[in-house]
Order: structure tokens, then sequence, then C-alpha cells
């Protein structure tokens, strides 16, 4: 499924429309909310934690169009899929609009 879901991104509060195959994450205990993920393996996450450290933990993507409507999750910045690194932005899934 490739239709067009509504996000808004948590950080900036810029709301956008995604292709339902954008890769997302599930949101990691204690990731601050303006906070990025990278992710360069597709299998480890990274971000920087409140106090400055590090934090490298396992992820496992799933396409946007499995999440349910209100939920909040990473979603995958644009133009992704040409870059070695992936970001990863903390999000809302919006309400289907009628």
């Amino acid at each position: 499924m490739t239709g067009r879901i509504a996000v808004l991104d948590l950080a900036s509060g810029e709301p956008s429309e995604r292709t339902g195959d954008t890769l997302t994450l599930d949101v990691p205990v204690g990731l601050p909310r303006t906070a990025a993920v990278s992710v360069v393996d597709g299998l480890r996450g990274h971000y920087l934690a409140a106090d400055g450290h590090g934090v490298v933990y396992g992820v496992v993507s799933r396409p946007l169009y499995w999440r349910a409507s209100g939920e909040t999750c990473l979603v995958a910045r644009t133009g992704g899929s040409k870059r070695r690194t992936r970001q990863f932005r903390l999000s809302r899934i919006q309400p289907i609009s009628p």
C-alpha cells in the first residue's frame, strides 16, 4: 500500500503527507522530543540523550501504513533512500480527513 498518509513532525510542528511505504521505527524509551535518530546499517539506531550521551539501540523498521491513526513513531525523512544514513524524526500519524 503506497497511499498518502498525513503525519505531524512533533519537533517542528510541520505537517506533511508521506507514502504508505515510508519506513518507521518504534520510539525508544528516553528519546528527547527534539532528537532525530540515525540508522546507518538498518539494525542499530543512534541518538543523543538529554544528558548528551550517545545511545545505540536495536531497531526494526516497519512501513508507515502499518501504523495506527494517532500513533507516535519515528518517520524516515524524505530522500533517505539515496543516502547511506537514514534520519528518522519523532512524528504523530494524523487522523484521516473525511
